[in-house]
């Protein structure tokens, strides 16, 4: 099956051609006419004309030594030309005789070290402990590619952008001398929308700035050219008058986007109705701005990032398949190493599971002035454009009256709260609408025993059957339904749709609340009951009530009162409103072909890459949309001036990680060609109960080196809960965002103490006694790192130990989003322009370089990917406080997007499956559509750690997912303080990670400490399997031994042990 073409035409001579142009402020059109002499220089570009032919490949460990002792010359070379000091070498055979690399035999027992070849054939994967050299051996196999396998390209796919320009600077120098004039070994594969992002955050990199300080060129210099041939041919006026005097913005260069420009007002109308073919820029083939395109064709070594693997398109001049970097690179490579794989599988779920803007400046916003200015001069269009443009206008009027009912004003507030916790869908909503049917809690309290819950549940389902059957079938189609429960549903949809002001129409309140009464007469009599049930659970003990009044204000604040027969009419035409714009949109986004011609070329969606949405598996859900609605003051993609609310979209289309679960042989159905050999590394990827990290089972391992496993056992990990003024615990985690802030400042006035005699304080003397005792180990490392869940927090926690501990407040940082708007090449000393206390999260290795001795940062942007060390080559920290017990947000529909995609693949593995035991294929796909949505719905309502149930028929184990992945979180954050094999302090100071000896001194068990389920979990791994044991027995022994906490089993699990 061959891809479709994009079409696009060469310029002309004397024909003036038009382009937009983008300033700070708005957009120009500018004009541009060529000669015949600018015409000559185009010529064909050579390229791929066919895929390559791929076979296995192998490699014995022990030559890889012969690779580092060739980058070991090299960089002494190198060394003595530009004056590096030693710890700009990369030690290579030291760093090779350092690789501990066992393979997984047939029989699951690990072979001796380094004795086995490592053999690529399909897809492999090789787990390894944090700090065990996967990085020096992806990047010994790449060197030894260049050097003895003259006929193979190796791609490496990095985490980051600058990761990717600074590796192939680095391969380069290896083996070239002039960036200017040789052809580079090594090429970064990046998109060019983000050019200016990517220049900027070059130039005030820390290792663009080493180049230039020793005066040595960079490569990223030749890869990120910003020399347009085009704009010379610009008239000086239109530079200065509309351009004001600045060049085209790198990224926005007009290389395919030429118009001819119309010669009257009648052929500009036209050509606004009828946009003609684009026209590609003759200087293309010599444009200093396109030097990688020229340079890709003959590189060995190409390194991309998973965002230009899924995004970034190619050129029109040399492809116009509509292919991305990821389908080239699965084409013309021989090997493709992904670096810590778990961030590659969910960068791509997420890719296929986005969020995009609906108001206020969104999607709707554009598409419907643009639609309505085509259908006033064409009336009569297709049957397949007016049922789009239908979609688009009624779905108009639908977030009318979805804002309507929304507003403070002219809608009510109890709608408002109920959809406050995030984002929501028509299945969610009619789900929660069921509950309240049937006379329930929208959640179940913590103290619900699991056998009334599965009761509950059989309630629910009851009401579920007739709202599933709803949303089957398009509301809008006229054929009656069996069913007069969902029949009068239907009618609803209609008439709301039917309605311009459906929102304020009492007509639809009306038979909204007439539906209830009809076929669920007894609802009056279940919500009295359900208040009857509240106000004793609330009046049980007197002691008790005022408790759970002063403990528990944060549940009594966001949770609804029992319902009446109004609200619970009202969430039903809520519900169904949202119904209809689920449907709407759904055409939008998914028949954006059918649009009118004057609509941009890109769909709504634009981060999904349309050319894989049909090739990659749909979600067991099948396609979801979701809604999200935000306030002003939630600060969600609005400016200033915008109104008071907003929608945007979720939309999850696709299982993201089967891309690179399967890269091996991504197009192998459609093309019968074997695909590249797959490389798969990463430091927590055999974690099996984690949905988050997990892989699979690895066909190798790789082992720290013996210091680092001593190095863990000399650590020292604590449980460290703080308490308020009032002798009370603090516990973060689980309580309202709106009281975080003030919880954070209690907690880092506890952990300062007065003036700094406090818990950081002694920790920073102990560091420096130990630097001072045992300077092998702990020398110039009495720095310390706190750990949180977002940069606000990170930003909250500095601010009050700078207000607290004066002396320090120079020395306290905050880790930052990368700020690089304000960066340019002439800006080399970028510390010093700084606001004082923030560090770019780019700049993050260079921490120990600043003076300071605290860092507060995100736990998700420490975790893995950066060495921060010391003059000494050591981790530069000391220790490091887990202020916040990671939890995942309820409503994070990305997070949820990503454990139905690893559930589903779980269950097609599973023979088992209840599923599968369904009549035919349609009968096991419906009941799979079926089963996933009773699993999104079971996510989107867990709450408290304790309530966390498994659900056997679904596969799902909750608690064990959050244990694994925690432990995941944990290892990795920890392996930042390991680097150079030197221990560290760890301390979890959040009482919710342990709250009943946080509160009492009774010991928890895996049922109510998170901790404690880390602890136990490891254990059950390191004692089930060999893999897990080579990996995790350091780690888990020292948790095993941690001071500070006690726990043990529930008798429930004793069996179980």
């Amino acid at each position: 099956m061959e891809f479709r073409e994009r079409r696009a035409e060469p310029a002309k001579a004397g024909v003036p051609y038009q382009f937009q142009a983008k300033t700070e402020k708005e957009t120009v059109t500018m004009q541009v006419q060529f000669t015949p002499e600018h015409l000559s220089p185009a010529r064909q570009q050579p390229w791929f004309p066919t895929p390559r032919d791929r076979n296995p490949f192998s490699v014995q460990i022990s030559d890889l030594e012969s690779d580092a002792e060739f980058l070991d010359r090299r960089e002494q070379l190198l060394a003595r030309r530009y004056g590096w000091d030693e710890t700009q070498k990369g030690h290579w055979v030291s760093r090779f005789r350092k690789i501990n690399f066992h393979k997984i035999q047939q029989d699951g027992t690990v072979s001796d070290r380094n004795t086995e070849p490592l053999d690529l054939d399909g897809f492999v994967h090789i787990a390894g402990q944090v700090a065990s050299g996967k990085s020096t051996k992806s990047t010994l196999l790449a060197v030894n590619v260049v050097r003895n396998h003259s006929d193979r390209r190796i791609t490496l796919v990095v985490s980051d952008v600058q990761s990717a320009i600074r590796l192939a600077n680095q391969i380069n120098w290896w083996f070239c001398d002039d960036p200017e004039n040789d052809e580079p070994v090594a090429v970064p594969l990046l998109g060019r929308s983000k050019r200016d992002t990517h220049l900027k955050s070059f130039y005030g990199s820390k290792d663009f700035q080493e180049h230039w300080q020793r005066g040595q060129p960079h490569w990223g210099d030749r890869f990120l050219g910003t020399a347009c041939a085009l704009q010379g041919l610009l008239q000086a006026s239109d530079i200065f008058d509309r351009l004001h005097g600045k060049p085209l913005i790198p990224g926005t260069e007009p290389c395919h986007t030429l118009k001819e420009a119309p010669e009257s007002e009648t052929k500009r109308k036209k050509q606004n109705n009828h946009p003609g073919l684009p026209h590609l820029c003759p200087f293309f083939a010599t444009c200093p701005s396109q030097q990688v395109y020229r340079d890709m064709p003959n590189a060995r070594v190409w390194i991309t990032t998973p965002g230009a693997m899924a995004m970034a398109g190619l050129p029109r001049h040399l492809e116009l398949r509509p292919i991305k970097i990821g389908e080239l690179v699965y084409l013309h490579s021989d090997i493709v190493v992904f670096d810590e794989v778990d961030t590659v599988i969910k960068w791509f779920d997420d890719v296929y599971a986005e969020e995009v803007l609906l108001t206020n400046g969104g999607v709707f916003d554009d598409i419907g002035v643009q639609t309505e200015d085509y259908m006033r001069f064409n009336r009569v269009t297709p049957p397949l454009m007016q049922r789009w443009t239908t979609a688009e206008r009624h779905v108009q009027s639908v977030v009318t009256a979805t804002l309507t009912l929304l507003d403070k004003r002219l809608g009510h507030e109890f709608l408002r709260k109920w959809i406050e916790r995030g984002y929501f869908t028509p299945n969610s909503l009619l789900y929660k609408f069921a509950r309240r049917l049937a006379g329930l809690e929208e959640l179940d309290s913590p103290d619900v025993t699991e056998q009334e819950i599965k009761a509950n549940n059989r309630r629910v389902h009851q009401i579920m059957r007739y709202f599933d059957a709803l949303l089957d079938d398009d509301p809008l189609l006229g054929q009656p339904r069996p069913n007069s429960k969902v029949q009068r549903l239907a009618l609803l949809i209609q008439q709301i749709n039917s309605i311009g002001e459906s929102a304020t129409d009492d007509s639809i309140y009306r038979a909204c609340k007439a539906w209830i009464v009809d076929f669920f007469p007894k609802t009056g009599k279940r919500l009295a009951k359900l208040r009857e049930q509240l106000e004793k659970r609330q009046n049980n003990s007197q002691q008790t009530a005022k408790k759970k009044r002063r403990k528990s204000s944060k549940q009594e604040e966001e949770s609804d009162p029992v319902d009446t027969l109004e609200t619970l009419a009202y969430r039903l035409q809520f519900a169904l409103t949202i119904t209809l714009l689920d449907r709407h949109t759904r055409i939008v986004f998914y028949e954006w072909h059918h649009r009118p011609p004057t609509l941009d070329d890109e769909p709504p969606h634009r981060r999904m890459p349309t050319a894989m949405l049909n090739i990659l598996p749909l979600p067991p859900t099948g396609r979801q949309f979701g809604t999200y609605y935000s306030r002003k003051d939630d600060n969600h993609n609005q400016s200033e001036n915008s109104s008071e609310n907003a929608l945007s979209i979720f939309a999850y289309t696709n299982i993201g990680r089967y891309y690179v679960l399967n890269f091996h042989r991504l197009l192998t159905d459609l093309d019968g060609q074997r695909g590249p050999n797959v490389l798969a590394l990463s430091g927590t990827s055999y974690l099996r109960d984690s949905t988050r990290f997990h892989v699979g089972n690895p066909q190798g391992i790789l082992m720290p080196e013996p210091s680092a496993t001593e190095a863990i056992a000399q650590s020292r990990f604590k449980f460290l809960p703080q308490s308020n003024h009032k002798d009370e615990p603090i516990g973060i985690s689980g309580t309202a965002e709106r009281q975080k802030m003030g919880m954070f400042k209690e907690m880092a006035q506890a952990l300062v103490g007065n003036n700094g005699s406090g818990h950081l304080g002694q920790e920073l003397e102990e560091l420096k006694q130990h630097g001072q005792s045992n300077p092998d180990f702990w020398q110039d490392r009495e720095r310390i790192l706190l750990l949180v869940n977002s940069y606000d927090q990170a930003r909250w926690v500095a601010e009050e130990i700078r207000q607290c501990w004066w002396g320090m407040r120079e020395q306290v940082y905050h880790l930052q989003r990368d700020r690089t708007e304000t960066l340019t090449e002439d800006d080399i000393n970028y510390l010093s322009r700084m606001e004082v206390g923030a560090l770019n999260r780019a700049d993050i290795e260079t921490f120990a370089l600043t003076g300071g001795k605290i860092l507060a940062a995100p736990i998700s942007a420490m975790g893995r990917g950066f060495n921060i060390l010391n003059a000494n080559g050591k981790a530069a920290f000391g220790a490091v406080y887990f202020l916040t017990r990671p939890y995942p947000h309820p409503h994070d529909t990305q997070a949820i997007a990503q454990e139905i995609n690893r559930r589903a693949l779980d269950w097609v593995e599973d023979t088992n499956f209840v599923a599968w035991e369904g009549d035919g294929i349609l009968g096991r796909a419906e009941a799979v559509r079926q089963l996933a949505a009773r699993y999104w719905r079971s996510v989107e309502h867990r709450s408290y750690y304790k309530t966390l149930y498994k659900n056997e028929e679904l596969r799902a184990f909750p608690r064990q997912d959050l244990a694994a992945t925690t432990a995941g979180v944990i290892v990795q954050a920890v392996g930042r303080l390991l680097r150079g094999g030197v221990p560290f302090h760890a301390y979890f100071v959040d009482s919710a990670w342990a709250p009943n000896y946080a509160k009492e001194q009774q010991p928890d068990t895996p049922r109510t400490s998170l901790l404690a389920a880390i602890i136990d979990l490891l254990c059950d791994y390191v004692d089930e399997d060999v893999i897990s044991k080579a990996l995790y027995q350091s780690i888990a022994d020292a948790l095993v031994d941690i001071d500070g906490f006690n726990w043990e089993i529930d008798p429930r699990d004793k069996e179980r042990v």
